[in-house]
């Protein structure tokens, strides 16, 4: 199966296997009328999580390869309907650029591009124990730690100061 992936930054230098995480990239420009100064346009680059449905921005567009691979280790979207995804890129687009300029109206919203790719994530051993990679930056995680959340994640008890009633 022939699917497009996210340019790898990051690869480890044992043999590895992958799982192909779902995403969708927008690249957004947003038009801002401004009261007696210069109109305002911002590019905003979003990807979002298919899988979570969360939204995270980029500097740019990342590089796009096209891959053959197998279809076990390509995760599936959970969520799958595109105006959901392309409303919730565009909302997120409008509610960063509110925080970097103020305007009277709302922006004129352009989608310049969108892409369908996966992410990376490389699967690996180093001695006896087994790794999962980020491909964009390179951090490492035990799967161990991470099918018992733990290692990843660090759990603190919160203290209570008990009431004086």
């Amino acid at each position: 199966m022939k699917v497009k992936v996210m340019k790898p930054r990051f690869k480890p230098k044992e043999s590895t296997n992958f799982v192909l995480y779902p995403y969708h990239i927008f690249h957004i420009r947003l038009h801002y009328k401004r009261l007696g100064l210069k109109d305002k346009i911002f590019n905003y680059f979003g990807y979002i999580d298919l899988y979570r449905f969360g939204a995270e921005r980029g500097d740019s567009f990342i590089g796009i390869e096209e891959w053959d691979v197998d279809e076990k280790s390509v995760m599936k979207a959970v969520v799958t309907d595109y105006d959901e995804i392309k409303n919730f890129a565009m909302k997120k687009a409008v509610e960063w650029g509110a925080l970097r300029i103020v305007s009277w109206w709302h922006p004129l919203v352009e989608i310049v591009r969108e892409e369908r790719a996966y992410k990376i994530f490389w699967v690996y051993r180093r001695g006896a124990e087994s790794f999962v990679m980020d491909s964009f930056n390179g951090q490492e995680f035990p799967i161990n730690s991470l099918l018992n959340n733990t290692g990843c994640v660090r759990k603190t008890k919160i203290k209570r100061k008990k009431s004086r009633n």
